[in-house]
């Protein structure tokens, strides 16, 4: 402790690059402070510590199973209100900035905080101060011994609020049970009586003040009891095909979007704390231009005037159709189990085509997605749709909600009586819907290098990875900036993997997630605080998105 003080005064009033004289650890009263990384220049990414707690109080309620996750949230909300308090600019560029990313309203892992094998770890962006590049000892002493121990003392178990505490990790655990109890229900996806469905605002989780409570309809509610004591009431869909339809406005792409957001655990007063979908539960949609590397669309395209090979097909510059197609075709390879759509987002030529069109287009290559989704549930794949147009899936559908006025009703009788009276207008003859070929990717696909340089960053929606710009803006289900550097530094991890052992490309992404499971995300960047878990189903669209990627099919 008193070793820093000292160097801090040695340096006060050098040249900023003098900083890197502080680097290794020091011991303080409560925990030890160790420089993980130091800034360069006062203008440059933030420096980072890491803070080793020992005697941290959390007993082994709060550190073992599934109860850690919450309890590692709830340190890591406090975290980021303490840095937030205590962040105060003083000097050029992040001078006298304390920070972590934003948690947002899920519970997720995060790097930033470990609570692993008895000892708390803590990390945090710490902006080493300065006057233009002169360091500035006074205010880096400040920092070190009035802000940090104060930050420190916000994460022990004595000064936390008990039963906030206690609530938040009883929550998590019974949105664990609630998910379980899914597949045991037959459900794919459960809404919550009095859940708040619309966010506040397009680039705001936060839920929508005066919105209606949701209130599922007679037919489809479920009371579920949970072996933590509670008992929950609401909308359970089963596994299957669900068409979620509606007049425009009434709700129905916000209860979509609850859906796609269920695959997490949210906070206390989110409004979605009972919104449970099943984990793989996938949300596509049609993305022009995007890269296409060996993937067998033949399910859904064939016969293409080009003479291009669908059950080995490559494009730089996809359509909406081929895009889809592969979407599918790579969701099915890593087992994905509930597909996402909305109509709004799709191409319409691969989602239907009635009798008239047919009639006109005697050569069409594509193979309409509602000629196969049943297929598809045979094979237990279920899909859950809004259409408000798209009259050709009521003949499909096992279960067809209405939305008015934010308020579900179960309209699949209506939908039966419509569908006898008006029935399919088009059936094709297409051979049976198959399993995909499976893939194995080549290891320098996943090199991180770039010019000579090792190139692992995020710039606002796009991964920079070695030489690849890999767009995210499909990535609908990724929750924040901090998923992406999740994905970034997992494709370094791949990479060294895959240089390894080959492996396919689902068995490559199950024993990365075997290890972060084990480990932590540390395992993938031991100085990043940045990093926000995120699932093996968006680590793979990062993959099957890379210009570079060459691949190798298992055939």
């Amino acid at each position: 402790m008193e070793r820093l003080r000292r160097k801090i005064k040695e340096i006060d009033g050098r040249g900023y690059k003098a900083y890197s004289s502080l680097r290794g650890i020091y011991k303080f009263r409560d925990y030890e402070l160790e420089f993980l990384r130091i800034q360069g220049d006062p203008f440059a990414t933030p420096s980072v510590v890491k803070l080793t707690i020992k005697n941290h109080g959390y007993s082994k309620r709060y550190t073992e199973g599934e109860a850690r996750t919450a309890t590692e949230d709830f340190i890591y909300r406090r975290l980021w209100k303490a840095c937030n308090r205590e962040s105060k600019k003083r000097g050029s560029g992040n001078s006298g900035n304390l920070s972590v990313p934003d948690p947002g309203q899920v519970v997720l892992q995060r790097s930033a905080v470990s609570l692993r094998n008895g000892i708390l770890t803590v990390k945090f962006y710490v902006g080493l101060p300065a006057n233009g590049r002169r360091i500035l000892g006074s205010e880096a002493e400040e920092i070190f011994f009035k802000r940090i121990p104060r930050i420190a003392n916000r994460l022990f178990y004595g000064l936390q609020d008990k039963t906030k505490l206690e609530n938040h990790v009883k929550l998590f655990e019974c949105q664990q049970e609630l998910r379980k109890k899914l597949k045991e229900l037959g459900l794919i996806s459960f809404i919550g009586d009095g859940s708040v469905l619309p966010r506040e605002s397009g680039i705001s989780d936060l839920p929508m003040k005066g919105a209606k409570f949701f209130i599922s309809p007679r037919k489809l509610k479920r009371e579920i009891e949970l072996p933590c004591g509670k008992k929950i009431t609401g909308m359970g869909i089963p596994a299957g095909i669900t068409l979620i339809s509606g007049g425009g406005y009434h709700g129905k792409t916000t209860l979509l979007e609850a859906i796609q957001s269920g695959i997490y655990n949210h906070i206390e007063g989110d409004g979605r704390e009972w919104v449970i979908t099943i984990e793989d539960a996938l949300k596509i949609r049609a993305e022009d231009g995007r890269s296409i590397k060996n993937v067998d669309i033949s399910n859904f395209i064939r016969n293409l005037p080009s003479g291009l090979d669908t059950k080995n097909f490559s494009s730089a510059d996809a359509s909406g159709s081929t895009s889809m197609a592969a979407t599918i075709s790579e969701a099915m390879e890593i087992g994905v189990s509930l597909l996402l759509i909305d109509e709004d987002t799709t191409a319409t030529n691969f989602m239907i085509k009635d009798e008239r069109m047919a009639e006109l287009i005697r050569k069409e290559p594509i193979i309409p997605f509602v000629e196969r989704i049943k297929e598809m549930k045979e094979m237990g794949i279920s899909t859950i749709i809004v259409a408000g147009g798209a009259g050709e899936y009521l003949s499909v559908a096992d279960l067809v909600i209405v939305m008015e006025e934010y308020l579900p009703e179960d309209e699949t009788a209506e939908a039966k009586r419509i569908v006898s009276r008006y029935p399919s207008s088009f059936k094709g003859d297409f051979p049976p819907l198959k399993m995909p070929v499976e893939r194995i990717p080549e290891p320098e696909s996943f090199s991180p290098y770039f010019r000579g340089k090792d190139r692992v960053k995020v710039k606002g929606n796009t991964i920079l990875y070695g030489s690849e710009e890999i767009d995210t803006h499909s990535f609908e289900q990724i929750k924040s900036q901090s998923q992406l550097k999740t994905i970034v530094y997992s494709l370094r991890y791949l990479f060294d993997l895959q240089r390894k052992e080959k492996r396919k490309l689902a068995d490559l992404l199950s024993k990365w997630e075997e290890d972060v499971e084990k480990r932590g995300l540390g395992l993938l960047s031991k100085i990043s605080p940045s990093m926000f878990y995120v699932r093996k189903y968006e680590l793979a669209m990062a993959i099957n998105r890379m210009r570079k990627l060459r691949i190798t099919r298992v055939e």
